[in-house]
């Protein structure tokens, strides 16, 4: 026992123990060290994405958000009360507009649209805003859709904001947006319905958000798992060579060296990857080539003097 820790311990920064271990221990823990290894390589990703939240999207400049979401949730306030724009009837599950909220404000030269509609009708009013170069935020059953122009070069091809919540938490209806409005036109009441619109997007998105987590997590495993395929069938192509004396070596030992050298890369991943958060999906794929690359040159050389293979 005392010997196989010690060998998984040295096999994080020698080379020969990660071809040791390949070769010599049974095959399920090459197995279950790429298995770890590949967990930890996706931790930062799928933290740091469960870490956004849709408020955030709004965090770099208002760009009139302030006072245009203070003006439409003043706007709501004057329709009834329990007022829902989307109802699902019982008897077919099919979604029936009840009521079509539709509002338009300019807000310092900057053109704003508040629309309440059916799925089936979010992207022609969509299009429709778009092409009259005007910022909105389109709601659906169980979704947002928000679309900010730059108000001094308004162009409906290039949003300074572009987010899309989908399968928000709950069903959406006009009494929660209703509810963030603080009456008065002073710069606190201002400040303070922006915050409540802010924090009812981040409450909608909490639920994409971990559709979103889910998608990063499993593009990142399967890129990882490839890079890991990858890695392995260099080392078999790197010991081809007529009078390589590391020719002996099996494709399935060189995958299982691979696999060995897999979570050094993955523990740098893991501490890395939440330090350089841009590069966080990169990091795992360019620290497991160097490592490839370092074992080939250092252990695996054409002449022999690395690895006494037996």
């Amino acid at each position: 026992m005392k010997q196989n820790i010690k060998l998984f311990l040295t096999s994080l920064i020698s080379n020969n123990a990660c071809i040791d271990g390949a070769r010599k221990k049974p095959w399920y823990a090459a197995i279950v060290i790429f298995f770890i290894s590949l967990v930890l390589s996706v931790v930062p990703t799928t933290v740091l994405e469960l870490k956004k939240h849709g408020d955030k999207n709004f965090d770099s400049t208002s760009l009139g958000l302030v006072e245009a979401t203070h003006e439409f949730s003043a706007y709501l306030n004057t329709l009834p009360e329990n007022q829902f724009f989307i109802e699902r009837e019982e008897k077919t599950g099919r979604l029936v507009a009840t009521e079509a909220v539709n509002k338009e404000f300019t807000i310092n030269n900057a053109k704003f649209a508040f629309a309440f509609v059916e799925p089936s009708n979010i992207s022609a009013r969509e299009a429709e805003y778009k092409s009259a170069n005007t910022s909105f935020f389109v709601f659906s059953d169980y979704s947002v859709d928000v679309f900010v122009l730059d108000p001094n070069s308004p162009d409906g091809n290039n949003p300074k904001i572009s987010f899309v919540c989908r399968n928000a938490y709950k069903k959406l209806d006009t009494n929660a947006f209703k509810e963030s409005y603080v009456e008065g036109t002073s710069t606190d009441a201002l400040n303070k319905s922006w915050s409540n619109w802010k924090g009812l997007i981040r409450k909608l998105y909490n639920q994409t958000r971990l559709s979103v987590a889910g998608v990063q997590l499993g593009i990142c495993s399967a890129i990882n798992f490839g890079i890991a395929l990858i890695m392995g069938f260099m080392v078999w192509v790197l010991t081809r060579g007529r009078n390589n004396p590391y020719r002996l070596f099996s494709v399935w030992e060189c995958f299982k060296i691979a696999a060995w050298t897999a979570l050094t890369p993955a523990l740098l991943t893991t501490g890395l990857g939440f330090l350089i958060k841009g590069f966080a999906s990169m990091i795992f794929p360019l620290l497991y080539g160097v490592r490839v690359m370092w074992l080939s040159m250092k252990s695996l050389r054409p002449d022999g003097s690395g690895y006494a293979a037996d």
